[in-house]
């Protein structure tokens, strides 16, 4: 697979002849070719979805007509996997991924961490069936796949290709970008000093080299991971959170401080006293069933068999088997998720500041011993910054989460990827 995986779909002009460019044209002769040979086509006299960027996918129509469509309109956005024409895309760890006319091996993925981290995000093990309706609408497309293919192409090429000829075996784009982000993390870089760094990279790099070229463009190849995070504004006091009907209030309700700081300068924009983060743990909980070897290690809190007498996991212990009495119905599922929650503070600045930061982390206690104390395994959820310690109001920074856990119905789906 080359690094512009089917972008000759959005270059249909020639910039200079200001004719149709040649790679268009035999992408289209062979999206037309695998459009064509698929049941969908043969079955019903030629016709199948329209693709252009006005039809996108919704008109049935002759071969013959999209064609025409295609030339004249375009290709609809994102559209890099064909998924409503019979594309089927299987994204194992360490497959070999094939390209959908048959005539390009596109090569087996390097399995390394990093390779393993983008599969891990992006997995979806998808198949398309035949079952269509007249009215346009298809049966079993999953959407995920129109949503993050391009992410995952983009991050798979970082992950895999090498930074330069002749470099070592597992130096990647996305190797050196999270490296440089991991350093910028654990020695307090500024992005400054992260743009200096790639600078220096890509002058030292032979010749042609893969590296970012700053720290805007690092964080960008990183933030395709997905997993965002939300600041929520704190009253200084700790009273309440500026959120949901009361994001736009400019005091606190029950305290009346002020929610902004002093402007200095007119030209910056507002500065609260203190605000918090919150990175919904949705996502990451998916992702457990998203990846096949954790999907299975899910289960082991219900599958693993404990010692008479020793208590190696939560589930061995009698709160457990209560809590599965009182919940018979949740308990019947072992891929329902168990979740321990804990929090604590700390002063990041030392002694001579008086300054409080707690953090509150949540982590599923399906896994097993060896996996749930691992530190990937430990989700960051909430970061109260200070400087005041929280005491009784911690329940007002745990708004966000509860919201977000009482919304989990989409658990009883979750878990359904992986049997």
């Amino acid at each position: 697979m080359s690094g512009n995986f089917r972008e000759w779909m959005y270059k249909r002009i020639d910039e200079e002849t200001r004719n149709f460019s040649e790679e268009f044209k035999t992408g289209v002769d062979q999206f037309m070719a695998f459009a064509n040979s698929q049941p969908l086509a043969q079955s019903n006299g030629g016709k199948f979805f329209c693709p252009c960027s006005v039809c996108k996918n919704d008109k049935f129509l002759l071969g013959t007509r999209i064609w025409n469509h295609l030339y004249s309109r375009g290709f609809m956005p994102d559209y890099y996997v064909w998924y409503k024409h019979g594309e089927e895309i299987n994204m194992d760890i360490g497959t070999s991924y094939v390209d959908i006319s048959g005539n390009e091996e596109v090569g087996n993925v390097v399995e390394d961490r990093y390779v393993d981290m983008v599969n891990d995000a992006f997995r979806y093990n998808v198949s398309f069936d035949d079952n269509y309706h007249q009215d346009g609408s298809y049966q079993n497309v999953e959407e995920p796949v129109r949503n993050h293919s391009k992410k995952f192409y983009n991050l798979l090429e970082g992950a895999k290709n090498p930074l330069y000829d002749g470099c070592r075996e597992g130096h990647s784009q996305l190797s050196l970008a999270a490296r440089l982000m991991q350093n910028k993390a654990d020695h307090n870089m500024s992005e400054k000093l992260v743009d200096s760094f790639c600078e220096i990279l890509s002058e030292y790099l032979p010749e042609g080299n893969q590296c970012t070229g700053s720290h805007y463009e690092t964080e960008k190849l990183m933030r395709n991971l997905g997993l965002p995070y939300h600041t929520i504004d704190v009253c200084i006091n700790n009273c309440m959170i500026f959120w949901k009907d009361d994001e736009k209030e400019n005091k606190c309700l029950f305290c009346g401080a002020k929610r902004w700081k002093p402007k200095e300068d007119r030209r910056r924009s507002k500065v609260p006293y203190s605000r918090m983060w919150y990175l919904p743990i949705g996502d990451r909980l998916k992702r457990m069933y998203q990846s096949e070897k954790t999907a299975a290690a899910m289960r082991w809190h219900a599958e693993h068999q404990s010692k008479e007498g020793e208590m190696c996991h939560p589930s061995d212990a009698a709160e457990w088997r209560y809590f599965q009495d009182q919940h018979p119905r949740f308990s019947e599922e072992p891929r329902n998720v168990y979740l321990g929650l804990c929090t604590d503070g700390f002063n990041p600045f030392g002694m001579s500041n008086n300054h409080s930061l707690w953090h509150v982390i949540l982590t599923p206690y399906n896994l097993p011993p060896n996996m749930c104390m691992n530190t990937e395994y430990l989700f960051l959820t909430i970061l109260n910054s200070g400087p005041n310690h929280p005491r009784a109001s911690l329940d007002i920074f745990l708004q966000p989460l509860i919201e977000e856990l009482k919304s989990f119905g989409i658990l009883e789906s979750m878990h359904t990827m992986y049997p």
